[in-house]
């Protein structure tokens, strides 16, 4: 069981903004996907502590979070200020089921996290965004299901643009090179130069440009109206397409 679990790909989970500005883009989404609005929970969030607030949607079995800091200095600033002031992608958030493997895989690489600790009963493992071009973070959550958001049972209604979303796109340096490093490091598959398929998710590894900053920039979503196909929304940066 231990060596299934080992060679199991990982999954991507959520993808996560960053914005000064949580209520309009939650909005633009909301608009956007034809959601209605998570209802928000009482209390403080716990993210609060760590000097941020987060607000989640769902499409299909995935989550959009968007994260807003409350204080500074916080790392989401310097974010911020490495995109000119712009906000935009931060994370891709995926889940491993054997964090001792993946640790295992990531050295042989040459690669050390950034971020390797337990966080409210779940180990977390993060890549810095200078290996991959954005930030991935990994949790081995226990039990299995018990990820954040709970999406399945969560308080989350169902976008009548799209099913899913079913893939990526992340601007780095070296793209092949990084999808490579990537596919053995996340048990993907490569295909073609630079895209990778996690599991039933893909990601392709672009080059930056002057008007594609490095970074997480373009969320892929299957339309539910195939006469959709190739519409496109730009929320904090980041292009939702449908395919």
């Amino acid at each position: 069981m231990q060596e299934d679990q080992a060679t199991r790909p990982c999954r991507v989970r959520h993808y996560v903004l960053a914005t000064p500005d949580q209520d309009f883009v939650c909005q633009q989404l909301y608009d956007f996907l034809g959601l209605k609005p998570t209802p928000k929970r009482d209390g403080p969030s716990p993210t609060e502590a760590f000097g941020f607030s987060t607000a989640m949607m769902r499409v299909g079995t995935t989550l959009i979070e968007v994260v807003q800091p409350l204080r500074k200095p916080h790392l989401l600033h310097n974010f911020f200020d490495s995109r000119g002031g712009q906000d935009g992608g931060f994370m891709v958030v995926m889940q491993t089921y054997d964090a001792d493997a993946l640790r295992a895989r990531a050295g042989a690489a040459g690669l050390k996290f950034a971020m390797d600790m337990d966080f409210r009963g779940q180990r977390l493992m993060q890549f810095d965004h200078k290996d991959f071009g954005t930030r991935f973070e990994f949790y081995k959550y226990t039990p299995e299901e018990n990820w954040w958001g709970d999406p399945l049972n969560g308080p989350y209604s169902d976008s009548p643009l799209a099913e899913e979303i079913v893939g990526a796109e992340v601007a780095v340096e070296r793209p092949a090179e990084m999808a490579a490093t990537a596919a053995a490091v996340f048990i993907a598959r490569q295909e073609g130069q630079a895209i990778i398929c996690v599991d039933d998710r893909r990601i392709d590894f672009v080059a930056p440009t002057e008007t594609r900053l490095r970074g997480l920039n373009a969320i892929y979503l299957k339309a539910r109206d195939r006469s959709r196909v190739g519409d496109m929304a730009r929320i904090a940066n980041v292009d939702f397409k449908l395919v």
